[in-house]
C-alpha cells in the first residue's frame, strides 16, 4: 500500500503539477492597494485535446501590496466537443457559472462590482448569460448547489459585460481577475465577458 502511494505520488509531481498562470508587479511606492500577484490555479495539467472526464477545480485571486487578498473558486467544467452556449449553458436564465456548486467569491477588502460597493466577505457568482449581454451576480448567500437556492432578492451587486471572443477556444471554464484589478473575466468555450470589479477605497 505505501509504495502504492509513493508511486502515485511521484506520478503526481511529475507532469500533474498544478499549472499556476500569475503576473507580478513591483508594489507602486506609497500604494498599498496597488495589485502585487494577479494568478489563475488551473488545477492538475491536462490535455487540452483530450480533458479528463467529468470537471475540476479552477481558483483565480489577486494578492494587494497591503496584504489584501481576493480569491475565486469554481467548478471547472470541459468541453469536450460539446455545444456549450445555447447548448449546456441555456441563454437568459441564471447560472451557477461553474460545476457542481455556485462559483465562490471571497475577499478580505472591499469591493466594486458593476459600482456597488461589495464589503469583505464570502458569495456566490452567478451570472446571466445572454446572445448580447451578460450579467455578473453578487449573492450574499455562498456555498449553494447550482441554481437551486438561487434567490435573486440575496444579490448584493451585479455588473453587466458584452460577450466577446477569445483568440482561441478555451477548453475549460476559467476566470481570471486583470492584471491590474479592474476586472473580473470568465471564458468558456468560443465566448468570455470581462465583468467590471476592481478594489473599493478602504
Amino acid at each position: 500500500m505505501t509504495r502504492s502511494i509513493a508511486l502515485l505520488l511521484a506520478l503526481v509531481a511529475g507532469p500533474a503539477l498544478a499549472q499556476h498562470d500569475h503576473a507580478q508587479h513591483p508594489p507602486e511606492a506609497g500604494d498599498p492597494h496597488a495589485v502585487a500577484e494577479a494568478f489563475v490555479v488551473t488545477g492538475l495539467r491536462v490535455d487540452e485535446t483530450d480533458p479528463p472526464a467529468g470537471s475540476g477545480v479552477g481558483r483565480a485571486g489577486l494578492r494587494f501590496s497591503d496584504g489584501g487578498y481576493v480569491s475565486v473558486v469554481h467548478g471547472k467544467p470541459y468541453t469536450r466537443g460539446r455545444q456549450v452556449w445555447g447548448g449546456l449553458v441555456g441563454y437568459d436564465a441564471v447560472w451557477a457559472a461553474g460545476a457542481h456548486r455556485a462559483t465562490e467569491l471571497a475577499t478580505t477588502v472591499p469591493l466594486l462590482v458593476g459600482g456597488t460597493r461589495v464589503e469583505p466577505g464570502v458569495y456566490a457568482l452567478f451570472v446571466t448569460p445572454r446572445a448580447d449581454r451578460w450579467t455578473l451576480h453578487v449573492n450574499r448567500v455562498a456555498g449553494q448547489h447550482l441554481t437551486d437556492e438561487y434567490d435573486a432578492g440575496a444579490d448584493l451587486a451585479t455588473a453587466d459585460a458584452v460577450p466577446t471572443t477569445p483568440s482561441a477556444p478555451v477548453e475549460g471554464l476559467t476566470w481570471s481577475f486583470a492584471d491590474d484589478g479592474s476586472s473580473l473575466t470568465l471564458a468558456w468555450a468560443d465566448r468570455a465577458a470581462s465583468f467590471p470589479l476592481s478594489r473599493a477605497h478602504e
